[in-house]
């Protein structure tokens, strides 16, 4: 191969990218992360460019875990949760704690820049903690993670508005969220007034009583061999410095499904379900009919104070 064929093929290669004032490099465009579903490298990277505005404001000032995959998912990935030492300084972040007291610089993805930028590093799935890193023990989300034993989505469906019943009874608004793997989030925006051990213990009392009047529906035990064909309410993301993943992340499955918001009325539809979403059908949701169904989660904030008085009734 002569250097001016090398030369052509290297640049075909490569891109540059110039976003909120910074020249990103793409590197590599074409090699196959996602096999099954023939999404490039280059596919992801503008997955991400074209849905940086919407998904912006749900990572905003929130310290990330990077789920990356710099060979495809193929290949087994990692979690990266502090930054690379050469990640460039425009990058924004921020040093917290961890549960055992130790310092830790995580990323925060503040703008389109670094989003791009990330996704050339192999990012496929950025995870956000529940709370913002001016307040870092106020989490702002509750989440209840559906986790079905089994594959189906009628009955995980089913479930989710479940909750968002016995939620509403309690007088809480609540979201709901495709997991773009197996069941779906149920996401209560908080006015950041309890901590975390406050907001887990709530959320604990709500799965118990999810299991109390449903025992053949829910459970709480985590371990898959005792589960039986019972959805699991998994509380335990409410912790701090536990993280869920980002709405709008693409999630490391064949299909390159997307953890896609979605309206309560949309749970009746049989169409519906935990991967129903990739970057080969969000955008055309997101058109002129849907738009993004949170975004005015953050008018929703409220406390858990007059909810859990209304949910220490049903326990007593």
């Amino acid at each position: 191969m002569t250097f001016v064929k090398r030369k052509a093929i290297k640049q075909k290669l490569r891109k540059k990218l110039k976003l909120d004032g910074h020249t990103i490099e793409i590197t590599s465009q074409e090699k196959l992360y996602f096999p099954e579903s023939g999404l490039t490298k280059g596919a992801i990277v503008d997955y991400y460019r074209r849905i940086a505005p919407v998904m912006l404001p749900y990572l905003h000032d929130r310290p990330i875990t990077m789920h990356r995959f710099p060979n495809g998912i193929a290949e087994e990935g990692f979690y990266q949760q502090h930054i690379s030492d050469y990640f460039p300084d425009w990058i924004e972040r921020a040093t917290v704690t961890k549960e055992n007291g130790e310092p830790i610089t995580h990323v925060l993805i503040n703008n389109a820049a670094t989003l791009v930028y990330l996704a050339n590093q192999g990012m496929i799935t950025p995870h956000i903690w529940l709370s913002r890193i001016d307040k870092p023990t106020r989490p702002d989300r509750m989440i209840f993670d559906l986790d079905p034993s089994g594959e189906s989505a009628g009955w995980v469906r089913e479930a989710a508005v479940t909750v968002h019943d016995l939620l509403e009874s309690l007088g809480l608004s609540s979201f709901v969220m495709t997991s773009g793997s197996k069941g779906f989030h149920v996401v209560v925006p908080l006015d950041r007034r309890q901590d975390f051990d406050s907001v887990r213990e709530f959320a604990q009392n709500v799965a118990v009583v999810l299991v109390q009047r449903e025992p053949d529906r829910f459970t709480v035990e985590h371990r898959k061999d005792k589960r039986g064909d019972r959805i699991l309410v998994d509380t335990l993301r409410n912790t701090y410095a536990h993280t869920a993943v980002a709405p709008y992340a693409l999630r490391a499955r064949p299909s390159a499904p997307i953890a896609t918001p979605i309206r309560w009325n949309e749970m009746y539809r049989p169409e519906i379900h935990p991967q129903r979403y990739t970057p080969q059908n969000i955008f055309r949701r997101l058109g002129v009919a849907y738009h993004d169904p949170w975004h005015d989660i953050e008018e929703y904030r409220q406390s858990l104070s007059a909810a859990r008085n209304r949910l220490k009734a049903l326990t007593t």
